[in-house]
């Protein structure tokens, strides 16, 4: 994990302009090197931007009172398929940590049109007790969604979790065919560039540090997660400032296992989230993950080895960059 530094000087204060990077064109990576920023038509001031899009439902924040953006501290920015359910379930147990009602909120990446006032009131339910507000997302690390990320909250600490890109892409594959159509894994590829560009994970932290100074920005490995999950949540607890010991009910299971992809999404759009979240969470849903593991290898066909070399030669320079970045031997993911 990048390690953080508690005292670090905030990126900004909320409703104040950001700086422009270290350099220009350029940030500042370990060791004093310059890594090149990836998407050069992101504005480098992020104060630049509009509240929201235009024509935002003043209807949509009704009921909720809007916090100061300073009292969010924290930020999980993905990425998908690496673990952010198992996070989000952790977290909502600290009695220190406050989260929104539902996990992902979807605002910066989908919903901006909805307002700052509506995301900002996603968070009335903070009080005094909550020494970490924030949100488990993951999307707001692609580049549409930093800028909008920085404008509002400048001073928030980011968590990033990734893991084996190749692997990455083959669950997310899995668990979006149906409702994509996709017709196999390489329909798929050519098809949604997203796909790739979600296990370009040094791309997505040079967006990153175009707004926030690197000691504000904690990467977490999903292999860390696997080999020792109460370590793993230690860190992160201490990374948003919160007591470190928590006895979670999370540890021991199943990660990344969807349940019923196509229900939840059915149930989610007739509004029955909370009755979702209940069953997910039960020992009923825990037993038919565990079951589906077992019995069908989470019902992945056993991707072909033309295509898996091919995607290792394209995730090859960025598994480098990152190992560089982060330190870490990540010569593993080039298998």
């Amino acid at each position: 994990m990048v390690p953080a530094t508690p005292d670090a000087t905030p990126a900004g204060q909320p409703g104040t302009d950001l700086p422009a990077p270290t350099t220009a064109g350029q940030v500042s990576g370990p060791q004093g090197k310059d890594l090149p920023p990836t998407v050069s038509d992101l504005p480098t001031d992020a104060s630049s931007l509009p509240e929201s899009a235009p024509g935002a439902s003043p209807a949509a924040t009704a009921g909720a009172v809007p916090v100061d953006p300073a009292r969010i501290t924290f930020i999980m920015v993905g990425c998908q398929r690496c673990g952010t359910t198992w996070v989000d379930a952790a977290l909502r147990e600290h009695p220190q940590v406050y989260l929104p009602p539902q996990k992902q909120t979807y605002y910066f990446d989908r919903h901006l049109d909805r307002g700052d006032a509506w995301y900002l009131g996603q968070f009335a339910g903070a009080t005094d007790r909550h020494r970490a507000v924030g949100e488990v997302a993951t999307g707001y690390s692609l580049p549409h969604a930093v800028p909008h990320l920085a404008r509002l909250l400048p001073h928030v600490r980011i968590l990033m979790a990734v893991r084996h890109p190749v692997e990455r892409l083959y669950s997310n594959y899995q668990v979006r065919k149906q409702e994509s159509g996709w017709r196999s894994l390489e329909d798929a590829i050519a098809r949604d560039p997203d796909l790739i560009e979600r296990g370009r994970y040094m791309d997505q932290i040079d967006d990153l540090l175009r707004f926030y100074p690197r000691d504000r920005l904690c990467i977490l490995f999903q292999e860390d997660l696997d080999r020792d999950d109460r370590a793993y949540l230690r860190q992160i607890l201490s990374f948003i400032g919160v007591a470190p010991d928590l006895e979670s009910s999370q540890f021991g299971k199943q990660r990344n296992s969807a349940m019923f992809p196509r229900l939840r999404r059915v149930m989610q759009g007739l509004g029955l989230r909370p009755v979702l979240r209940r069953l997910s969470r039960s020992v009923v849903g825990e037993s038919i993950r565990t079951a589906k593991k077992r019995w069908i290898g989470r019902g992945y066909a056993p991707m072909k080895p033309g295509t898996r070399a091919h995607l290792i030669e394209v995730f090859r320079d960025g598994n480098r960059r990152l190992a560089a970045f982060t330190g870490r031997d990540l010569s593993h993911w080039d298998r």
